[in-house]
């Protein structure tokens, strides 16, 4: 069941640009370096470390590009300066794969002759609206203040750029699912579905959408399965801004939304992938203790 859950857990951003065929990604880093028309396919590597930094939905994405390591993280429509600690540690983790992947700069990293690593470039692609927000984070500014000896700084692109290009058409089917999920008050699938149907109406990832329209309904109904808590707890909390109110509202959020999600989740994949009920419990890693109760609700 590896290849399986794998799967289930990949977002539709790294399914979409870290595809072997690096169609999708070159038209991504082309986005980032329009002044770059030496850079091919062939100068692109995929840098992978799923599972590295946590058990969650994938939604970070390294390459190489000749002499530069762009990094990039899809952050969700909920703000976060905390991205930033993710980064350090995709960071950390890319580097030292890289170095290991390299025999040569292995045998150096304890002798005094001086590696050569690829540019680090970072980036968030932000699935809001600017709002004032910046444009360029600092770990150092965010975290360690005027003493600090380490800084990392990413770039940040918003999803009310209107940029014409892959990172713009991207982010464009991220607002228009928000939009959705709210107008078909939390069906997911009918929200999947109709924003599908929109982003090829308006030409926003045609090509991907028509290839790939099954795995892109079985991918954002497990992300939005897993992301629906964490979006309703930011409400949430802007709404009340109490400690003790966050506490309750999570409870109360968790008790009535998480198994009627985790139950759509089951059977989206059992009818769309073909899975047994035991399958899609597995691959959506749901605890021991609660698959007896979702099978029983299910058969």
């Amino acid at each position: 069941m590896g290849t399986v859950k794998a799967t289930v857990k990949d977002s539709l951003f790294t399914h979409m640009f870290g595809d072997e065929s690096k169609e999708y990604l070159l038209k991504l880093y082309q986005a980032l370096h329009p002044e770059d028309l030496e850079t091919g396919v062939d100068n692109l590597k995929i840098i992978s470390i799923e599972n590295a930094l946590s058990n969650d939905i994938y939604n970070d994405l390294g390459f190489i590009a000749n002499d530069k390591l762009v990094v990039l993280v899809e952050a969700q429509s909920t703000w976060s300066v905390n991205i930033l600690v993710r980064l350090l540690l995709y960071l950390a983790k890319t580097y030292q794969a890289y170095i290991w992947g390299h025999k040569e700069l292995k045998a150096k990293l304890y002798t005094d002759s001086k590696i050569i690593l690829p540019k680090a470039e970072l980036y968030v692609l932000y699935a809001g609206k600017q709002d004032g927000k910046p444009t360029q984070m600092s770990l150092k500014e965010e975290f360690l203040g005027a003493e600090g000896n380490v800084d990392l700084k990413a770039n940040v692109i918003f999803a009310d750029e209107e940029r014409n290009d892959i990172i713009g058409e991207y982010l464009a089917f991220c607002t228009i699912l928000k939009e959705q999920v709210l107008l078909y008050n939390g069906d997911k699938q009918k929200a999947i579905q109709a924003t599908i149907s929109i982003c090829i109406e308006q030409g926003k990832l045609v090509r991907y959408l028509s290839e790939h329209r099954m795995e892109v309904e079985d991918y954002m109904f497990a992300l939005l399965s897993d992301e629906e808590l964490k979006e309703a707890y930011g409400d949430y909390r802007e709404s009340i801004g109490e400690e003790k109110g966050l506490q309750k509202g999570i409870s109360q959020g968790i008790k009535q939304g998480t198994d009627k999600a985790m139950l759509n989740a089951i059977q989206s994949l059992v009818k769309n992938k073909g899975f047994t009920i035991d399958e899609a419990m597995e691959a959506l890693e749901i605890p021991n203790d609660k698959r007896a109760v979702y099978k029983a609700s299910l058969e």
